[in-house]
């Protein structure tokens, strides 16, 4: 979708006035993709009186969308033959941190392309509701799910980020686990019960799915 002087673009004014589902594919998030993103909610925010939403809700998404991504390029890295072993954690984080710079983050981009690896990011909205879904094709394995509930469980008991990351450090979560405690700690401290978020895993359809619904008719300003 292109976008002209920072505005949403006809057609996703006219899903949202329709009431339409918006899906967004990325392989990569560039400047455009974070553009229509950022008109999404400002589009649902503003009605309801709650622009100070949209920087918050944002950020949840930019998070779980590059959480997603990393999987993808870790797809690649292992079959470009770069991770030579999937199963050892230090060198998983390793080289995944070696490639989380623009230049490569692109490059990477442009291969999961190739490699039809992308990331759909899916918004519904209605009068009471904003439901949204990041989606990435890759399920979790029973360790990995594991170890992100435990994350986002403790992370119910912090509103500082910071002492969150202190009190549980995760050196192997690739930044996962850092990133869903923001989530929850973001949520909380916008006035969203963090129950609004979920992460659930589909090994028969292969995907893994990062959800935040927001009840819009509870959060109004009124």
């Amino acid at each position: 979708m292109n976008q002209s002087h920072g505005h949403i673009s006809q057609a996703v004014k006219s899903a949202l006035s329709s009431g339409k589902e918006i899906v967004v594919v990325a392989y990569s998030l560039i400047d455009t993709t974070e553009r229509i993103i950022n008109d999404i909610l400002d589009h649902v925010f503003s009605r309801i009186g709650r622009e100070d939403l949209i920087y918050p809700v944002f950020s949840s998404i930019k998070e779980l969308t590059t959480n997603a991504i990393k999987a993808n390029i870790k797809k690649i890295l292992i079959d470009e033959g770069v991770i030579k072993n999937p199963d050892d954690l230090y060198e998983v984080v390793r080289v995944i941190k070696s490639v989380l710079n623009e230049k490569d983050l692109l490059a990477y981009g442009l291969k999961c392309e190739k490699a039809g690896l992308s990331i759909r990011i899916h918004f519904n909205i209605s009068k009471t509701e904003l439901s949204i879904r990041i989606i990435d094709p890759f399920p979790l394995t029973q360790e990995q799910e594991h170890r992100i509930n435990e994350k986002i469980r403790k992370a119910y008991g912090y509103d500082d980020l910071a002492i969150c990351y202190l009190e549980n450090p995760d050196p192997f979560a690739e930044g996962m686990g850092l990133g869903l405690a923001m989530v929850v700690v973001l949520l909380k401290g916008s006035g969203i019960n963090p129950d609004a978020f979920r992460i659930t895993s589909d090994s028969v359809q292969k995907k893994t799915i990062a959800s935040i619904v927001i009840p819009l008719d509870m959060i109004r300003n009124s």
